[in-house]
């Protein structure tokens, strides 16, 4: 074995990174060159540069000296207070303050559920029997790569992709028929049932909202049909345009949560509709006992444990600052919290930069997959499969790939071309969407929010200079 004495170089560091979208958030920072655009990492610029720098931050002093001291973990009592009433608005039902956990990220919260699940129910609670390790996962695809990583790699659950339909008048749309498929061939095949289905609403790539007569139909059958938990991944409740269709509906505003609030968890965060994406604070609502007590911690109920944030924790620092934004009133002082004034504003320039962004995808004669009046989140869903296997009138050679491309799971020409808009054809990042286990290949996920809308624009009119060179290979 061979033991490094010198310092790590960025291009082996970032080859070492085993996330497709968190190596190129890595490469964009140390390596690309000055001009590469990365539209590929969902974050979000909008609201910073508009009003949280200028109405939150620029008034904010250094650190007082309260926030060096220990904090609790899971979040004091004020803070999930203030986030509790932030939650209960936008998810237009209550969110107890007892009920909600904070840890350090969204990814987070997902790894402690897994965790918690797996704990004992106490005589008298309801609720079906604990997971177990190699238990299955349900999610719907494509999905965020991060669900892999949060179950699967210490919790030991297992991520099974629900293939949504990528032809017909029902591309990529979720129905509870695909969900009962998917669960009753694994049922088949290895003899016991999932027991855990992940539903991201709005949705993490499509940026679709579920409408509430689709949650019903889903939440029902699974409670009436099986002993499966549901996780509700909620952190772009925010990121609504105006003249939806299908207004964002939260799973604890579901009769179904009446009926068994044990079975549904919820997580939700400030990296996205508040673009704080590297400050990774998220939250975890959940009535059940035994994740209540994997996140408060235990004494003389069952054997001795730790709060489970302690591992993951919202320190002193993400305190200050979260309280900075909850606290902060606008317009001389008056009754408007900035975060209710926020989320307003972001209504507004999510709306513009979602139709200035994809005017000029129409225009540039660039496919993606949107129904007239959806929600898109942050979010187009790019099609190119008009390009697989398309090259250069010089040769595929002319590409060099990324240093993380070379050893992965991704199909050849679905990569191929992602290294080709990457390099100096484009040099513009767009997600492959088989990193995002999308059932079939040539999809990319372009985030709109990345940049200011004009600066998407720009990097679209180079990728479609660059796809106009492409001929068929051979």
């Amino acid at each position: 074995m061979t033991v490094s004495t010198g310092p790590i170089e960025p291009a082996e560091l970032i080859a070492r990174i085993p996330d497709f979208e968190q190596a190129l958030a890595l490469y964009r920072r140390e390596l690309a060159p000055d001009d590469f655009l990365d539209l590929s990492v969902a974050e979000n610029v909008l609201v910073y540069e508009d009003s949280m720098q200028k109405m939150v931050f620029d008034d904010t002093r250094l650190l007082p000296e309260k926030y060096i001291h220990y904090i609790s973990a899971y979040g004091d009592p004020k803070l999930r207070e203030k986030v509790a009433v932030l939650l209960t608005k936008a998810f237009e039902a209550p969110v107890a303050p007892g009920d909600l956990f904070g840890t350090g990220g969204v990814g987070s919260a997902l790894e402690c559920l897994a965790f918690a699940l797996q704990g004992p129910l106490l005589p008298g609670e309801a609720g079906p029997p604990p997971l177990k390790e190699g238990d299955a996962v349900l999610l719907p695809a494509p999905y965020w790569q991060g669900f892999n990583w949060s179950f699967e790699q210490r919790p030991k659950l297992k991520c099974v992709p629900v293939p949504l339909p990528t032809e017909g008048e029902g591309r990529f749309r979720l129905t509870l028929d695909a969900i009962k498929e998917e669960y009753y061939r694994y049922y088949r095949v290895n003899a016991e049932y999932p027991r855990l289905l992940a539903l991201t609403n709005p949705h993490n790539p499509l940026g679709v909202n579920y409408g509430q007569p689709l949650l019903d139909e889903i939440y029902a059958w699974v409670l009436d049909e099986t002993e499966m938990h549901v996780l509700s991944d909620e952190i772009y409740c925010h990121s609504q345009v105006d003249g939806g269709r299908v207004p964002f509906t939260s799973a604890l505003a579901l009769d179904a949560y009446d009926r068994a609030p044990e079975r549904i968890h919820v997580v939700w965060g400030f990296a996205k509709d508040f673009g704080l994406s590297g400050f990774r604070t998220g939250f975890l609502v959940s009535r059940s006992g035994p994740v209540q007590r994997a996140m408060l911690g235990t004494k003389g109920i069952e054997e001795k444990k730790h709060p489970m944030s302690w591992f993951t924790p919202v320190d002193s620092l993400k305190h200050y600052v979260l309280r900075a934004i909850l606290d902060t009133t606008v317009n001389g002082g008056g009754a408007e919290l900035y975060t209710d004034y926020a989320m307003s504003r972001y209504r507004e320039l999510l709306t513009a930069s979602f139709e200035k962004v994809r005017d000029r995808l129409v225009q540039r004669g660039i496919e993606f997959v949107h129904t007239e009046g959806d929600n898109p989140a942050q979010f187009f869903w790019i099609d190119l499969t008009a390009y697989l296997g398309k090259r250069p009138p010089e040769g595929a050679a002319t590409v060099t790939p990324l240093p993380f491309t070379r050893d992965g799971d991704v199909n050849e020409d679905e990569l191929w071309l992602f290294n080709y808009l990457a390099g100096p054809a484009a040099e513009v990042a767009l997600l492959p969407g088989e990193t995002m286990h999308s059932p079939a290949p040539g999809y990319f996920r372009l985030c709109f929010t990345a940049y200011q809308p004009e600066v998407v624009c720009t990097a679209i009119d180079r990728v479609a200079q660059a796809l106009g060179t492409l001929v068929t290979a051979g």
